[in-house]
């Protein structure tokens, strides 16, 4: 919005909770009191202010879902449930994963794994692929990176497994932070005790979220980095030699060895 914004104040004329006013040459924006209501938008010469997202009922999404139904069917793809945390709409996304599997439409869900396991069960019911995180495997370093304890995580995934449900484990990559050894010896470890393990995914560290912090308002660390390729290879290694499958973007994928 800065390298865009005039200073013409047109945002100002048509915004009615105020959240918008001048400082001398520079525009200041109350998030507080924004409504969202998307007039600034509109009037902006500039196209300096943009609205993200909107809020779309079950029936609204259903509808979106309909049209590409015979492309899903065709290709043998599906609709994924992501985020944010799908899990925190549990009744939206319980509706809409039963619509897509009694369409026939194959459903995943890409999840923190962090909810109240018994209040989703049945949704699970509904879905074909679950992918979950796990930042790290230590309580206390997880708490530190993330604000909450692993704890309801490692339940959900353990959980799942006993239900027989097949689950795709996601490493982020973060230097110096997730990809310590104490880390990738935590996540061997839990994954072992998986009987219905689909695959693990190391996920490299990306800065592709900064300029949505900005948009936000909130601040970026901009120190955070993905481990070297060489780094990630030798992770890939360790777990291959636990015969556990794991793949990264961008690099060979290793199967478990046999035996």
């Amino acid at each position: 919005m800065e390298e865009r914004c005039s200073g013409c104040g047109a945002c100002i004329d048509v915004c009615e909770a105020g959240a918008n006013r001048l400082n001398g040459a520079s525009l200041e924006f109350d998030r507080d009191a924004c409504v969202a209501c998307g007039r600034c938008e509109k009037a902006c010469p500039q196209n300096a202010r943009e609205r993200v997202g909107q809020d779309l009922t079950v029936e609204a999404v259903s509808r979106i879902l309909e049209r590409d139904a015979v492309f899903y069917r065709s290709s043998g793809g599906g609709v994924t449930f992501s985020g944010g945390e799908p899990f925190a709409q549990m009744e939206m996304l319980r509706r809409l994963a039963r619509g897509c599997s009694l369409a026939g439409i194959r459903t995943a869900v890409e999840t923190s794994g962090f909810f109240a396991f018994e209040d989703a069960r049945a949704i699970f019911d509904w879905i074909d692929a679950i992918f979950i995180d796990l930042k790290h495997t230590n309580d206390a370093i997880h708490k530190r990176l993330t604000g909450v304890s692993n704890t309801t995580i490692i339940e959900t995934i353990m959980r799942l497994d006993a239900m027989g449900r097949g689950l795709t484990v996601r490493i982020p990559l973060v230097r110096g932070l997730t990809d310590t050894r104490e880390n990738i010896d935590g996540v061997i470890r839990l994954c072992r005790r998986l009987r219905h393990l689909v695959g693990i995914e190391l996920l490299p560290y990306h800065p592709l979220g900064a300029g949505k912090y900005k948009g936000l308002g909130l601040s970026f660390d901009a120190a955070m980095t993905a481990p070297e390729h060489g780094a990630i290879q030798l992770i890939l290694a360790r777990m291959q030699a636990h015969r556990l499958p794991a793949g990264c973007p961008g690099l060979p994928f290793c199967p478990p060895e046999p035996g």
